[in-house]
């Protein structure tokens, strides 16, 4: 997965939060160790061994891993935050509108897959002709309307589907505020040439 952006994201605050919490936690954890390790009879030097056995940036970086992957997805905290929750399988149904500057009418249907951390995503889109995955985005929180997902991605095509070529592109959906249907348009750079349309409706949910 990659790194994504999100307007408005007060992320610095998050992580003095994680840093205060971490400073503030990590005294009584270690005291509560050598409480227990006095009261299981454990000599004077193993007592004060464990009583510093968790440093700072140990108890920050458990903190970070479960605010990361868990503790975001709470959604009175992802409505604080203006993070949606995308992670799942959604099913895509797409139409390209122009190709190499000439209307066209082609239908094509997909499977996109998101996985999502509070840190990083990644979206991946597979039809029977190829298979895409994203290489940045950004989120963008818009009151009362939804979230609209900008990101760029790379297309490789079947090893049999001699006619296509690797290509890269953008995509621009807009989710809405439930995150359950989303409607967006993608272009395509000059190896391919295309304009379309996508509109997505999410069929399951799953962690990353």
């Amino acid at each position: 997965m990659h790194d994504y952006a999100i307007d408005r994201h007060p992320k610095q605050k998050v992580l003095f939060a994680l840093a205060f919490l971490s400073i503030t936690i990590t005294p009584f954890v270690n005291s509560t160790l050598s409480q227990a390790a006095s009261s299981l009879g454990y000599s004077n030097a193993w007592v004060t061994t464990i009583g510093t056995a968790v440093p700072v940036f140990v108890m920050f970086g458990l903190l970070y891993l479960f605010f990361d992957r868990y503790l975001w997805k709470w959604a009175p905290l992802r409505k604080l935050l203006l993070v949606p929750d995308l992670n799942g399988i959604w099913r895509c149904e797409g139409e390209t509108a122009l190709k190499k500057g000439e209307p066209a009418d082609f239908t094509w249907q997909s499977t996109i897959t998101i996985s999502q951390s509070w840190s990083k995503m990644l979206i991946h889109l597979k039809t029977e002709q190829s298979s895409s995955s994203s290489t940045s985005a950004s989120i963008f929180h818009e009151q009362g309307v939804g979230y609209r997902l900008l990101y760029q991605y790379k297309n490789e095509p079947r090893a049999d589907e001699l006619e296509l070529s690797n290509h890269a592109g953008s995509a621009e959906i807009k989710f809405s505020e439930d995150c359950l249907t989303g409607e967006g348009h993608y272009y395509t750079d000059q190896h391919r040439n295309t304009v379309g349309t996508m509109s997505l409706r999410r069929e399951d949910v799953h962690s990353p």
